[in-house]
Parts: C-alpha cells; structure tokens; sequence
C-alpha cells in the first residue's frame, strides 16, 4: 500500500527505506520483484536502504556502504561484492567475518584474482597459470556468488616472490578479471 502511496504522485525517486524487513520470503520475493518492475517498466530511480545485503544482490545495480554515517565503499554491487575493499563492506558480504583478515603463513607474495564474469570464473586459472608459465598457486581462499544473472567471484593466491611479476602479467592478460597484489593483511 506505501508503494501505491508513493506511486501515485509520479515521482522520479523511489525510496524504500527497509522495505522488507520483518516479512516472510515469499512476500520479501514479492516485494523484491514489484521494486524491480517498478524501476524497469517505469524509468523510476529506485534507492533502497536496507541491511540485507541478498535484497542489495537481488535487485540492485550499484551500492554505496555507510559506516558510522560515512560512505565507506560504493560502486558497481559486482564489484564491491566480488571484492570489497572497506572494513565495512567486507563485515556485510562476509558476515562471520569469514576472508575478513587471511593471513598467508608461507609469508611469500599474494595476489587478489576478481572474476568479473561467469567466462571468467568457470576458468581454470590456477591451472593455467601452472601449465603456460610454469607458476606453482596456492589458493588462500575463494568465493564465488551470483548477482543479476552472472557468476562473480575472487580468490586470494600466494605465489613465490620471485614469480609475481609473471604471474601478474599472465592474470592481467586475461579478459574481465582484475589482479592486484596484497599484504599479508587482506
């Protein structure tokens, strides 16, 4: 009823301010899917507020991620998701703190491998990497998520010193992924 209210007085901004907090998934789905006809049908901006970062993979293209009134991290929701560069950011995409702080003990060199695509992220990097330079990779950790219909994902590799200059330019010669390298600290 609150979205027919707002509806009514043919705004250019749609505000949605915890729109689904405290319903069941069904009507959370519901919701969900009317917001997203809403800005696709009717060319209306749509700004959701809200905690639950599955509403912000669900229906939304960009975020910005507000840490104690600041905006801490923003960008394309793929991007922030696959790698999010903020304290803040990455206490929301990884709840229980999970790939929050990964200490390598090997102390050899890290790179962080962000797969911008699903092309990207069904490839079998590592094992290139291996096979066409001859760069032995461990994987520190990985994840891979769906968000609008494509397979993103990031992995954190730790790779001799002495070969993370020819790994950088292998993984930089590959399309849709980005690579950079890291501290111990990620």
């Amino acid at each position: 009823m609150a979205i027919a209210r707002a509806l009514a007085t043919d705004p250019k901004v749609l505000l949605c301010d915890e729109a689904t907090s405290a319903l069941d998934p069904n009507t959370t789905a519901q919701i969900l899917a009317l917001i997203r006809d809403i800005n696709a049908k009717l060319g209306i901006t749509v700004v959701v507020i809200t905690h639950q970062m599955s509403v912000v993979k669900e229906i939304c293209k960009h975020v910005a991620i507000l840490d104690k009134g600041t905006v801490a991290e923003e960008g394309l929701v793929s991007a922030v998701f696959a790698a999010p560069k903020s304290e803040a950011g990455r206490r929301l995409v990884f709840p229980g703190r999970v790939d929050e702080k990964v200490i390598d003990p090997t102390r050899r060199g890290q790179l962080r491998v962000v797969f911008r695509d699903s092309a990207t992220t069904s490839m079998p990097l590592v094992a290139r990497l291996a096979r066409e330079r001859d760069i032995l990779a461990s994987v520190i950790s990985a994840t891979t998520q769906p968000i609008d219909g494509e397979t993103y994902g990031g992995m954190l590799l730790s790779i001799a010193r002495e070969q993370m200059a020819g790994a950088k330019e292998f993984l930089a010669s590959v399309a849709n992924l980005t690579v950079e390298e890291v501290d111990e600290y990620v």
